[in-house]
């Protein structure tokens, strides 16, 4: 169940990985794509313009094939778990990728349904977000840390893990909000999906200050580059203001050998999203070399 930083000698060996509709809708356009740019660790988040939990049996069965006919490991279940109201049930409050509406009642549907598919598609990480933020994020801290204590329980009894994202439209957005959790959740089958780019858009500081709260519970990354800090803008690796060959160096040291999931979030004017992931892969590999943070691709 644990899969925890080991010191070695050799370095680590992560791998590349992508969220699919990030490069198309079409979820065997992004697999052709994928093949193309040798990525073989695919996120299911949004396939065919629907979420993926909300796949009846024939269209998993059709997801299944595809994967399959392509050799792709599936790296995580992007769910929409708890991305909804703490209170209410009002409109979402930021990007939901297809996602069906949903109250807080049915987020344990949405975490069963979650788990399913994970087992379907081996995916060793199923996502967790912490309900639409609020003005005060720490008026709700103890049912927050009650849901995710009742999720963790839940996932480790599946046999998986539990990622949460810190996500800047949520109440978990920072390494150091997430480490107040963690602190506080000591079962290591609920980790972070952590997210450089998140924290700077909420505009605090992912390297090294959100880092080093959070990394020794790190089990996936997410890659997106801000434009700005406190900005919702993103750009090609490397060309925003995240130091991430200096965070690549960090997660090497610290031997991460998970994925490294591209999340574009930007569409190029000549080529959209697809043109923009092949530019995120391209620089995301170049800044790992320039950091010695080899993949295993």
């Amino acid at each position: 169940m644990r899969r925890r930083r080991v010191i070695r000698k050799e370095p680590a060996l992560a791998r590349l990985g992508i969220i699919t509709d990030e490069i198309s809708d079409d979820f065997d356009h992004a697999l052709a794509v994928c093949n193309e740019l040798n990525i073989r660790d695919i996120e299911l988040r949004a396939l065919w313009g629907k979420s993926i939990v909300d796949f009846d049996a024939d269209e998993l069965d059709r997801a299944q094939k595809a994967i399959d006919r392509g050799g792709f490991r599936v790296c995580s279940i992007a769910s929409p778990f708890l991305k909804v109201h703490i209170r209410g049930d009002d409109r979402p409050a930021g990007q939901t990728h297809h996602a069906s509406n949903s109250t807080r009642e049915e987020q344990w549907d949405v975490l069963d349904r979650s788990l399913a598919i994970a087992d379907r598609f081996n995916s060793p990480v199923v996502r967790t977000f912490s309900y639409w933020r609020l003005d005060n994020p720490l008026a709700v801290r103890d049912e927050i840390r009650a849901d995710l204590t009742e999720a963790t329980r839940r996932v480790k009894d599946a046999g998986k893990l539990l990622g949460l994202e810190n996500e800047h439209a949520c109440n978990i957005a920072t390494g150091g909000e997430s480490k107040w959790y963690l602190d506080r959740i000591p079962d290591t089958a609920l980790g972070m999906i952590w997210d450089p780019g998140n924290e700077a858009a909420l505009g605090s500081d992912p390297f090294p200050g959100g880092y080093e709260a959070v990394k020794d519970r790190i089990h996936h990354v997410h890659l997106k580059d801000a434009v700005e800090i406190g900005g919702e803008r993103f750009t090609v690796m490397g060309q925003g203001v995240i130091p991430y060959v200096d965070q690549f160096r960090a997660l090497a040291a610290d031997g991460y050998d998970g994925v490294l999931s591209i999340e574009t979030h930007f569409a190029l004017p000549d080529g959209g999203k697809e043109a923009a992931s092949r530019a995120c892969v391209e620089a995301t590999r170049a800044l790992c070399a320039l950091a010695g943070l080899s993949l295993d691709d």
